[in-house]
């Protein structure tokens, strides 16, 4: 009677293990596929928004800050983007904190180096999504 109420506890011991187990798998699988795509996201956005970079080059500020739109990606996504490591916190706030600046200028001229930044904030937060990757 003794072995089989210890069978039973044990049985019921490695079931909830592996129980556990499993959901922590299906969990972490989960979130890491979701990370991927957070980031593919982002990769993404920063990508289209290469223009910047070229506008920039050529001096084209008042065009810019007329041209640059609220971020979807960004915007969308800012709940979660605590679930990224830190660099690529840092990296994403910093470029779309300038981004939202850009947006909000009515004369630029005088911000010329500011305007530089940003874009090289926004080759920052790329390679640092990439290398995340």
């Amino acid at each position: 009677m003794a072995g089989a109420i210890v069978g039973l506890v044990l049985g019921s011991i490695i079931g909830a293990v592996a129980t556990i187990a499993g959901s922590y798998f299906l969990f972490w699988r989960r979130r890491h596929a979701a990370l991927a795509h957070l980031r593919r996201a982002f990769r993404t956005e920063l990508s289209a928004l290469s223009y910047i970079d070229e506008m920039a080059e050529s001096g084209d500020y008042e065009t810019l800050t007329q041209t640059v739109e609220k971020p979807v990606v960004y915007e969308s996504n800012a709940d979660d983007i605590g679930h990224l490591s830190g660099e690529e916190v840092e990296a994403l706030v910093a470029f779309y904190t300038d981004l939202y600046w850009i947006c909000d200028q009515q004369d630029i001229e005088d911000k010329k180096d500011r305007v530089h930044e940003i874009v090289e904030k926004r080759q920052r937060a790329i390679e640092t999504i990439r290398e995340a990757e």
